[in-house]
């Protein structure tokens, strides 16, 4: 009797051990990250636009990251996406381990890793806390969020097109004017003022540009803007939900004539490149969960 109480003690224990350690972090590397990255944001592509962190929580848990594949990432992220009629929703966390059925231990190993991979939401520079990229989104993300519920463009571009059109709240027009994004007094009964702008590679030309009082009414503006617009419906701008298709339409309608020295467009290569580089696209899945 009493070795089979000290092997129900140990069994105890030993079942302690396994639920209350600490699970060990594992260090991923830059590229392993960039890949999943990479990985869901395409597989989310015209679709509904996926938190990597939350896919590679999964794929943590499930594999050794040194043998985590592409196509073994894709079928994650698409664990996270339903398809609801004729529009897609994206399911949170909880409904996904939910339907894997995961225990404890796994949900244990799941919040771990997400817990790891929560700096990587940090959406300006890592190694400065106070630096301007940072200071700059957080003063116009509150406004980004709030032009998504009104008008449907994603947070990201929202605040992508305000770093590029206003070099990071810097330019002449935005510090004097608060005109963030370039917006022409076209159509506009308000102040407006005559300034130089660089049009297709090297031309540069003047033109009258929209004056607000503070930078929160150009954000606002900016959605009213894009949603007065035929244009940007008939590119399919309001019926994206990823960050990639609503760049494509806005070079496709016109919104910038930026272009190469070779004549090639790039507005959608920089606003992409923007977002990736500053993990804006993890706004959008916020977003998308909290407003579905």
């Amino acid at each position: 009797m009493k070795i089979v109480k000290v092997a129900l003690m140990a069994s105890i224990l030993l079942v302690a051990l396994i639920y209350f350690a600490p699970i060990k972090e594992i260090a991923i590397p830059i590229e392993k990250k960039k890949e999943i990255q990479t990985i869901v944001d395409e597989t989310s592509h015209g679709k509904v636009q996926v938190d990597w962190r939350n896919v590679a929580a999964i794929a943590l848990t499930e594999y050794r990251l040194s043998s985590i594949s592409k196509n073994e990432i894709k079928i994650i992220t698409e664990r996270f996406i339903e398809k609801r009629e004729n529009d897609y929703v994206l399911k949170d966390m909880q409904q996904v381990t939910k339907d894997m059925k995961y225990n404890q231990k796994q949900l244990k190993r799941v919040s771990s890793y997400l817990k790891q991979l929560a700096s990587e939401g940090d959406v300006a520079a890592k190694n400065n806390k106070n630096s301007m990229q940072r200071n700059f989104i957080e003063s116009i993300e509150d406004s980004a969020i709030k032009n998504y519920k009104s008008y449907k463009i994603l947070p990201s571009i929202t605040i992508a097109q305000a770093i590029l059109e206003s070099d990071w709240g810097r330019s002449q027009l935005s510090t004097q004017y608060h005109n963030l994004f370039g917006i022409k007094g076209y159509n506009w009964n308000g102040k407006t003022a005559n300034l130089s702008t660089n049009e297709f590679y090297n031309k540069t030309i003047k033109d009258d540009f929209r004056i607000y009082e503070h930078i929160y009414e150009s954000v606002e503006d900016h959605g009213l803007f894009l949603s007065e617009n035929p244009r940007y419906r008939k590119h399919g701008l309001f019926s994206s939900n990823t960050y990639m298709e609503q760049a494509k339409a806005l070079q496709e309608a016109g919104y910038s004539t930026i272009e190469n020295e070779n004549g090639e467009r790039i507005y959608s290569k920089q606003l992409i490149e923007l977002i990736q580089q500053y993990q804006l696209q993890l706004i959008d899945s916020h977003v998308q969960l909290k407003y579905a």
